[in-house]
């Protein structure tokens, strides 16, 4: 398994099928973490964006047989580099079974971190990592 290295062209047939397979545990993960009020879901992107960040190189999609992770880097101002996962969504066992490869591609690409938003429940399931932060929500509509 490895991740996209280079910028693919957005017509990259094989690289574009692989996540069309992968959209439904994407499209899952996104819709978890919407905003949602009034029976109106808003999530964060839709699928022409998530699709456009990795052609463009600054997402990396992991596909598993049976779910899909997408990274993706960030430096601070500092020098601070984080290999962030952004979306995880699918069988729960093989995510798990998938970040020590992740984590070990973020090392190799000069991260300090990984990190992640989600559930709590990641911090029980994944080895070595602890709640820093909570996200808070209100609706302003």
């Amino acid at each position: 398994m490895t991740a996209a290295t280079n910028v693919v062209s957005l017509d990259d047939a094989r690289q574009r099928a692989e996540f069309e397979r992968c959209w439904p545990w994407l499209k899952g993960a996104l819709e978890r973490m919407a905003f949602k009020h009034n029976g109106q879901i808003w999530p964060s992107h839709r699928k022409e964006h998530v699709w456009e960040r990795i052609a463009e190189g600054k997402a990396f999609l992991w596909p598993g047989k049976e779910c899909a992770i997408l990274t993706e880097f960030y430096v601070t101002p500092t020098g601070l580099k984080s290999h962030h996962t952004w979306l995880a969504g699918g069988k729960l066992e093989e995510i798990v079974a998938m970040t020590p490869t992740i984590e070990d591609y973020g090392k190799e690409h000069g991260a300090h971190r990984q990190t992640a938003m989600g559930r709590y429940g990641w911090v029980r399931v994944l080895n070595g990592y602890h709640a820093v932060a909570v996200r808070r929500e209100k609706s302003l509509l």
